[in-house]
């Protein structure tokens, strides 16, 4: 983390809170973010970074006779901030030896933002100019069923789609909390739903409690990509005698180079 653009050294916390603070935040935000673990993920490549380029260009007006012109395409960066406050008290307790501050802000905060993003992948953010990987695809949407003992079948012909298409795998499969915990909780005769569904991925069945109903990706590499400028950082906004404002942040893009390599689930 930068001091310069974070403003840390402002803020009334000591070294001890900030760690306490911060172990916090990287705990809850990895346990609810779920793409990073399989799309590309590039960077993080600094503060400084605004863009990403996408490989193509358009022509442009030539600015001299016999002389052509063209204009390379790029991909700018989101800076999302997710605002929180802390109680002075808590962030003193740690200094007295408290190991139970109440940093339940920190937690609500950081679930957002790994929410925020997840469904920033997902769905898609129209003004940063993301699609997203469900209004990429070029396979249609398969329902869900309405028995979980289906689930398998379902998934079954997701993977039959991808494999014709010439995409190959492992298969991750991204369930909304609702669905996870359905496939979870039942077994068709005594066996496990989801061992069921991890046979026909041969690969990992992710938590997604961001995203709705379910989808199926290839973790292949090269078909997705998450691009970091600044990496998530919590910086300080003000304090007064109750409570310190602080924020996280981060700047990030999302592109999907292969309209082939998901299925989506309604």
């Amino acid at each position: 983390m930068t001091v310069d653009n974070l403003h840390r050294e402002l803020a009334p916390i000591s070294n001890a809170a900030w760690q306490s603070i911060e172990e916090e935040a990287t705990r809850t935000f990895a346990r609810h973010v779920s793409c990073r673990r399989v799309v590309d993920v590039n960077g993080p490549k600094g503060t400084a970074s605004a863009s990403v380029t996408t490989g193509h260009e358009h022509r442009i007006d030539p600015p001299a006779e016999g002389v052509q012109a063209f204009l390379r395409e790029a991909q700018p960066l989101a800076e999302l901030r997710v605002p929180f406050k802390v109680a002075r008290q808590e962030i003193d307790n740690v200094e007295r030896g408290a190991e139970d501050s109440d940093w339940s802000p920190v937690m609500d905060a950081a679930k957002r933002l790994a929410f925020t993003e997840d469904r920033l992948v997902v769905d898609g953010y129209d003004p940063a100019g993301i699609t997203g990987i469900r209004r990429d695809s070029s396979n249609e949407a398969i329902a869900l069923p309405e028995r979980v003992t289906e689930y398998p079948n379902a998934v079954a012909q997701a993977v039959s789609r991808l494999r014709l298409d010439g995409v190959g795998g492992p298969y991750t499969l991204l369930l909304s909390a609702e669905a996870y915990t359905a496939v979870s909780e039942t077994t068709d005769e005594g066996n496990p739903i989801l061992d069921h569904v991890k046979r026909m991925t041969k690969g990992e069945i992710l938590w997604a409690p961001a995203i709705s109903g379910a989808l199926l990706l290839s973790a292949r590499g090269g078909d997705f990509a998450l691009t970091l400028g600044q990496e998530v950082s919590i910086g300080y906004l003000s304090h007064d005698s109750e409570n310190v404002e602080l924020y996280f942040t981060e700047t990030l893009t999302f592109q999907s180079f292969t309209s082939e390599a998901s299925v989506s689930f309604r």
